[in-house]
């Protein structure tokens, strides 16, 4: 069990109370907000604006992970009698510096009710309402056409939706050879279904991408470029039409290019953007 999961797994312990799944996500949150501190260095939860305000994605996930390891109860965020021992050897693992920030973040809104908790949080994080089903919504921003590109290395999913919604991102064009992933979110049905729910489109080009077999020895720079310069010679000539359809997704609606890597100069959508960039006469930008 990692850090994270303990941390959710302590604000139910003390709460003192079976709580609704709005206030575990909001305390959560509130955590990460107002007591940074409490985490370390340690990865935690991030956040995208959804129905009911600051939500993650990947914390839902864990809730069913738990729920699946016996530790919680199925659809109720409480710890089964049979697993409190368990759950109370894992709490003792946590760094007293986390403990202190749950009990802080329980002292001061573990007792306020649902509506003054969103309220509170609207008022005050107001980006995070900007979906919510409880006020009028905002009207997006849409960001100007270019041809955007964006990795997810070291990228949570809730962190990439919400730099995407924040960059004013609208479309998503997955250019990975093969959709799929062994982190949380990033699978093609996965990323696709979590884009829908945040209203961004999703796309997947599979023929932009480069084939697993050509990529290999990359362990400098001068490789990577090797297998760019391989991908525009072999690749790229041969998928014309998937190059003029992200032509025209960037050109009508805000689109980023997605792949793995976090720099675009170890991945081949650099190379792929500055193609749609010629065909199109847009600016690159990579986000």
């Amino acid at each position: 069990m990692i850090e994270r999961q303990r941390v959710l797994l302590s604000f139910i312990d003390r709460a003192g109370r079976v709580p609704p799944k709005t206030h575990l996500m909001k305390w959560l949150f509130l955590l990460r907000e107002e007591q940074p501190e409490a985490l370390g260095s340690s990865t935690f939860y991030e956040f995208v604006p959804y129905k009911y305000g600051p939500f993650s994605f990947q914390a839902y996930r864990d809730i069913a992970g738990l729920e699946e390891a016996g530790l919680l109860k199925a659809g109720e965020l409480a710890v089964p009698a049979d697993a409190r021992s368990n759950v109370r050897d894992e709490l003792r693992k946590l760094p007293r510096r986390a403990t202190q920030g749950v009990e802080e973040i329980l002292r001061i809104y573990g007792k306020v009710s649902r509506k003054k908790l969103l309220d509170d949080v609207y008022d005050r994080y107001p980006w995070y309402a900007t979906q919510s089903e409880l006020r009028e919504r905002k009207r997006r921003n849409p960001a100007a056409p270019a041809v955007y590109t964006v990795g997810y290395e070291g990228r949570s999913i809730d962190g990439l939706l919400d730099h995407l919604l924040r960059s004013g991102i609208e479309r998503l064009v997955d250019v990975r050879r093969n959709a799929m992933s062994r982190k949380y979110g990033f699978a093609g049905k996965t990323i696709a279904r979590l884009c829908a729910d945040v209203d961004i489109e999703y796309v997947h080009v599979p023929t932009l991408g480069i084939p697993s077999s050509m990529r290999t020895d990359l362990t400098s720079q001068e490789a990577y470029d090797r297998l760019f310069d391989e991908y525009e010679a072999r690749i790229l000539p041969g998928v014309a039409d998937s190059i003029a359809l992200v032509a025209e997704f960037c050109s009508v609606k805000a689109s980023a290019l997605m792949c793995f890597e976090a720099s675009s100069c170890r991945c081949h959508r650099g190379r792929l953007a500055l193609r749609v960039a010629a065909e199109t006469g847009l600016e690159v930008k990579h986000l």
